[in-house]
């Protein structure tokens, strides 16, 4: 069967934003390493323009940059939202037969053997929840790298500034403190849907192939219910690269889980 997915433009909009900002972060640590440089070469090296010309003409860029790194990033925020709203609609759809959404997917969930009904809702939630978790947890040791590389030239130039430029200062502190932030997401996002999983795994285990009675509809939408509070409150899109590296290997582990569980 073709594999539809009709939000994946709304994903690919939201990298899009995310790969500019990270252009924008790296120049802005390019730029720190140039000015804080440029101090300790500058009376060994004659200019033919002045230094103090590329300084200030280096520190506007910089400046410009953080800010559109920034920017960037919160806009990148916004349309993940979004995307997720989307999302969601065609979830609704796929679990209970609606038409909420204008183009539904095919062939994206996995469990077009069950009936409509909560059950179903739980199980794709469940396989979202699942290429979720694998996704953060590879994504962890690779924005750890990056958050470490990233903030040393900051860092540096921070402590060597001595309190005398007060704007660069904030410019500059405010990069490694959103980076560390987002790190802190990422943990409390891999754990909180780690979590859920564990709570999916035990209701779904329960509740067997036995018919869903009313009870049961309330202890499977809990954890559907927490895993989309966790994920809003992340705002977090999840790597691309390494979503669509380990797609395969990940939906054989899922095609696992649910044999395990007796769900096929």
């Amino acid at each position: 069967m073709s594999r539809i997915v009709p939000f994946d433009s709304n994903y690919t909009a939201v990298s899009k934003f995310e790969k500019a900002a990270f252009y924008c972060l790296l120049f802005s640590a390019i730029a720190i390493i140039y000015l804080w440089l440029i101090l300790k070469v500058e009376p060994l090296i004659s200019f033919k323009i002045s230094s103090k010309t590329i300084i200030d003409l280096v520190k506007v860029l910089s400046y410009v940059s953080m800010i559109g790194y920034i920017g960037l990033s919160s806009v990148a925020k916004y349309l993940f939202y979004s995307a997720e709203k989307v999302k969601r609609g065609d979830l609704i759809d796929n679990s209970f037969g609606t038409c909420y959404s204008d183009c539904n997917s095919e062939g994206y969930y996995n469990n077009d053997d069950i009936p409509y009904g909560v059950k179903k809702l739980a199980l794709n939630t469940y396989e979202s929840s699942f290429h979720t978790e694998q996704t953060l947890r590879k994504m962890l040791f690779r924005y750890a790298m990056k958050m470490l590389v990233f903030s040393i030239p900051f860092l540096i130039s921070i402590f060597s500034i001595g309190g005398s430029d007060i704007v660069r200062l904030l410019f500059e502190i405010s990069i490694p403190l959103i980076m560390l932030s987002q790190f802190f997401i990422i943990i409390v996002y891999y754990t909180g849907v780690k979590s859920v999983n564990e709570c999916f795994k035990i209701e779904l285990i329960n509740i067997g192939n036995k018919t869903i009675e009313i009870k049961d509809n309330a202890r499977l939408l809990k954890p559907v219910l927490d895993y989309y509070n966790i994920k809003s409150w992340a705002t977090t899109n999840l790597d691309s690269k390494i979503f669509k590296n380990h797609n395969d290997q990940i939906s054989e582990l899922w095609q696992k889980r649910k044999e395990k569980l007796k769900l096929v």
